[in-house]
């Protein structure tokens, strides 16, 4: 499926998307550090990316089917049509693509953090991180696969084997990103809702796979995506740092007087 912007459909829901926000909304969630400050609440502002474990080739559902591998990114610098096949540019199977956005949406997060931090907006501003909230069978996520199979996965998945997440817990792990302290004390976080036992989950901060942490091949994918979406990144980063900066130099200048 390609989309009206001529990107394949979960390359453009899962990574692009993502990108092209976070990206605008820099600025604005710098405002948003400066306001809660002025009103003394001290809380950063907060960038939460939903990833997935199946981003890891060696993690339990990263390894069933073939794993998640960028490759060069072959398939986004590609002069005919980039972005809209597979990112490394091979043969498109839906099963690897959703695996291979979901390694975006990680070295997309470690990457504009590195550069937040050098920039020097520190965590305590805006805070980025991600998540996995663990598979989760009822919310429309399969509509394009066939009926049958979808409800016999469920059906085992959440009522023999126990290994499904609810829509609503699913949510709850995403609110508790955004808005509990304990989750965004810093940036570069991971956390998976990890399996606990027969029908359980855990919540845990872990490592991510050994690809997602190739700093040279996250700076790559970051400036290619700002080039498909159409972003000046340095611009945004500016106007992130001014906006930071203004209401504390505008006090300055009235003390001064």
């Amino acid at each position: 499926r390609i989309t009206e912007d001529g990107f394949e459909a979960t390359l453009q829901t899962n990574h692009l998307g993502h990108f092209l926000l976070a990206e605008r909304l820099l600025p604005t969630l710098a405002r948003s550090r400066q306001m809660r400050q002025a009103a003394g609440i001290d809380a950063p502002s907060r960038i939460v990316v939903t990833a997935s474990e199946v981003h890891d080739p060696e993690s339990p559902g990263g390894a069933v089917g073939p794993g998640a591998d960028l490759g060069a990114f072959e398939g986004l610098v590609r002069a005919n049509a980039p972005g809209a096949g597979m990112v490394d540019g091979g043969d498109f199977d839906p099963d690897k693509m959703y695996k291979d956005t979901k390694l975006c949406n990680i070295l997309f997060t470690y990457e504009l953090a590195r550069r937040l931090t050098a920039a020097g907006i520190a965590p305590s501003d805006i805070s980025v991180n991600t998540y996995g909230p663990g598979l989760i069978t009822q919310s429309g996520f399969f509509r394009y696969q066939n009926p049958l199979f979808v409800g016999l996965f469920d059906f085992f998945a959440r009522n023999v084997f126990r290994v499904t997440e609810s829509v609503e817990g699913g949510g709850a792990l995403l609110a508790s990103m955004a808005a509990n302290p304990e989750y965004y004390g810093g940036s570069s976080g991971y956390w998976n809702n990890e399996l606990s036992g027969y029908g359980g989950h855990a919540f845990t901060a872990m490592r991510t796979s050994a690809e997602s942490y190739d700093e040279d091949k996250a700076a790559r994918l970051y400036d290619i995506s700002a080039r498909l979406v159409g972003v000046d990144v340095n611009a945004a980063e500016k106007a992130t740092v001014d906006a930071l900066r203004q209401p504390k130099e505008e006090e300055a200048i009235a003390l001064a007087m």
